[in-house]
C-alpha cells in the first residue's frame, strides 16, 4: 500500500515473530517451579489468565475501541469462561490449552499465545488426514500396523458427527480460526493429533469408506513412531505443507520462481531478503519478458511491508505499481495507537535498529509516532490517532481486483499462496494482485483483523508468551479476515513436489 493508504509506519507491520523488547525481555522473571499437582496449576493458570487480561487492558486499544465491540465484551466475557474452564486444569496441557482459548477466541491473528518450552508429547491414531474439498482422505499410515485404515480411504464421521462439526467443538475453540480457508483445512487434520487438551478429548470412533465398503473402527491413540520426522513432514504436507524455499530460480526454461517465505526484518531474513530483491533487480527485464513468473509466498506469515513494497518494485517496477493503484478509489484510513509506558519502552528499545533499516521519511513518521505516544501518555483515554478524524467505510479492497484486462508485461504472472499470507504478506497481495493479469493460485489468502503492530511478554509462569496489538485501524482498505479468493484453487497434497508440479502444470498449459 501507499503512505495514502497507511498514514503511519509503512515499514513497520511486525509479524508475530518479529523482534521482543529489549526492555520486555529483561523484566521478565524467572520461570517459576513447575507445580507438582494439579492444584498447583490450576493457581498458576488462573494467574496466568489474569496477567494476560492485564496486558490487553494496558497495553492494547481494546477498552477504548467502541467499533469492534466483540473485542471489548471477549476482553472480560472471555475472562470468565476461561476462569471456569481452569477448573478442569491438571498438568501443562490444560494450564496452555486453558491460556490458548481465551486468546484464540478473540479469533484475530495478531493476538496469540505460545508454549516456552514442549508440552506433553502428541499421539497419533497410526493415521494421518487430510482435508481433499467435502473429504477427508487417508493421506499416511502406519505401515506395521495391519489395522490403519488404508491410503485413500476417507473418514466420513467421527463420534457419530461430521468431522468440520467435530472440528467446531474440539479444535477451533483452543486453535485455528474457523474464518479462514486454510484453517479450515488445517482443523481436519488437527482433530487427529492428541495434544492433551483436557477440554477437547480426541475422538474415539469413527466411520471409514474404502472403496463402496464403510465400516466403524475404534481408534487406537499411541505415541508418536521414533523418530518422528516422517510423522511430522507428513502431518505438515497434510495441512499447509511446507514454506517456500528462499531464493530466485529458474525450474523451467523461461519460468522464473522467486520463493519469499517471509518478509521479517529480523537478523537471520533480512540479508536473504535483500539478496531476493537484488537478485529480481538485476535480472528484471529478463523476468518481465519471459514465459511466466511465479512469486511463491507459502508459508509467509508477514513482516516488514517495507521489504514487501522492495520486492513488488523489483518485480514490477514502481510505474507499473503506480498506475496500478491509481486506478483505485481513494480511501481515508486511520490507526489508533495505545500509550502505555510499555509500548513506549518497547518503541524506544526498538528504534536504533530501525533507523538503521528506514529510509529518512519513514524514520521522521517513526519520530511522530513517539512523540504522539508521549503525548497520548498524559490524557484519557491514552489514545493517538494517526490519519483523518473522518474515515470511509471498511472493506471491499480485494473486489476492485482487475479482470480481463492485459497483462502491462509479457510474462504471466503468479501468485501462489498455501493460505498462510498475512500482515506485510497482505500488503504485498494488496498492490501485486492489483496489477492485471496477475493470477493467484493455490489456496486462498489469511484474514487480517484490525489490530497490529504487536509484542510480546511472558506471563508470570514463564510458560507462555502472550502476543498483543498495539494499533488498530480505522476504514481498513480490507474488513476484518477479508481475504483474496484463489482464481485457481489446488486440492492435493502440500508437499513440496507436488505443488510445484501443479504450478508449474498451469504455467505449461497456460492458464
Amino acid at each position: 500500500m501507499t503512505l495514502a493508504l497507511r498514514p503511519l509506519l509503512l515499514a513497520l507491520s511486525l509479524s508475530v515473530a518479529a523482534v521482543a523488547s529489549a526492555a520486555d525481555t529483561q523484566a521478565v522473571a524467572p520461570p517459576v517451579t513447575r507445580p507438582v499437582d494439579a492444584e498447583g496449576w490450576r493457581t498458576l493458570t488462573l494467574r496466568d489468565l489474569d496477567a494476560a487480561h492485564a496486558l490487553l487492558r494496558e497495553h492494547t486499544p481494546i477498552p477504548y475501541d467502541t467499533e469492534n465491540m466483540a473485542y471489548r465484551r471477549w476482553l472480560d466475557d472471555g475472562l470468565a469462561e476461561a476462569r471456569s474452564r481452569a477448573a478442569g486444569v491438571t498438568d501443562a496441557a490444560g494450564h496452555f490449552y486453558a491460556i490458548s482459548a481465551y486468546i484464540n477466541g478473540f479469533r484475530d491473528p495478531h493476538i496469540d499465545t505460545s508454549p516456552v518450552g514442549e508440552l506433553p508429547p502428541a499421539r497419533w491414531p497410526g493415521f494421518i488426514v487430510a482435508a481433499r474439498g467435502e473429504r477427508a482422505v487417508v493421506v499416511h499410515r502406519d505401515a506395521a500396523d495391519p489395522d490403519a485404515p488404508p491410503l485413500g480411504a476417507t473418514i466420513e464421521r467421527c463420534d457419530e458427527q461430521p468431522l468440520m462439526a467435530l472440528a467446531e467443538a474440539r479444535v477451533f475453540p483452543f486453535v485455528l480460526n474457523p474464518a479462514l480457508p486454510a484453517d479450515r483445512r488445517s482443523a481436519i487434520t488437527r482433530l487427529f493429533l492428541d495434544r492433551g487438551i483436557p477440554f477437547a478429548p480426541p475422538p474415539l470412533r469413527c466411520s471409514l469408506r474404502s472403496g463402496d465398503a464403510v465400516r466403524d473402527f475404534a481408534l487406537r491413540w499411541r505415541p508418536l513412531p521414533t523418530p518422528d520426522t516422517t510423522f511430522w513432514t507428513a502431518y505438515a504436507d497434510a495441512g499447509n505443507g511446507p514454506a517456500a524455499s528462499w531464493g530466485l530460480s529458474e525450474p523451467a526454461p523461461g519460468v522464473f520462481w522467486i520463493g519469499v517465505p517471509s518478509f521479517n526484518p529480523g537478523e537471520e531474513t533480512a540479508p536473504k531478503l535483500q539478496a531476493l530483491v537484488d537478485a529480481v533487480t538485476s535480472r528484471g527485464d529478463a523476468l518481465r519478458t519471459a514465459k511466466a513468473i511465479v512469486i511463491d509466498t507459502r508459508g509467509n506469515g508477514g513482516g516488514s511491508s517495507s521489504w514487501a513494497d522492495r520486492l513488488a518494485e523489483a518485480v514490477f517496477t514502481a510505474p507499473v505499481l503506480a498506475r496500478a493503484q491509481a486506478r483505485l478509489p481513494k480511501r481515508r484510513t486511520a490507526v489508533d495507537w495505545r500509550s502505555s509506558p510499555g509500548n513506549l519502552a518497547y518503541w524506544r528499545n526498538w528504534a536504533p535498529e530501525l533507523q538503521r533499516q528506514l529510509k529518512p521519511s519513514d524514520w521522521a513518521q517513526f519520530e511522530a509516532m513517539l512523540r504522539g505516544l508521549e503525548r497520548a501518555a498524559k490524557r484519557q483515554p491514552p489514545i493517538w490517532r494517526s490519519g483523518p478524524r473522518k474515515v470511509d467505510p471498511a472493506g471491499g479492497w480485494s473486489a476492485l481486483r482487475p479482470r480481463d484486462q492485459p497483462s502491462p508485461f509479457p510474462a504471466r504472472v503468479y501468485m501462489l499462496s498455501n493460505g498462510s499470507c498475512v500482515s506485510a504478506c497482505l500488503d504485498f497481495a494488496d498492490r501485486v494482485l492489483m496489477v492485471p493479469g496477475v493470477r493467484l493460485v493455490g489456496s486462498s489468502t489469511s484474514g487480517d483483523g484490525p489490530y497490529m503492530e504487536v509484542r510480546d511478554e511472558a506471563l508470570p509462569s514463564g510458560l507462555v508468551r502472550l502476543t498483543f496489538p498495539q494499533k488498530v485501524y480505522r476504514g481498513m482498505t480490507r474488513a476484518a479476515l477479508e481475504n483474496y479468493e484463489a482464481d485457481i484453487a489446488y486440492d492435493g497434497a502440500w508437499d513440496d513436489a507436488s505443488v510445484r508440479a501443479w504450478t508449474l502444470g498451469l504455467v505449461e498449459a497456460g492458464r
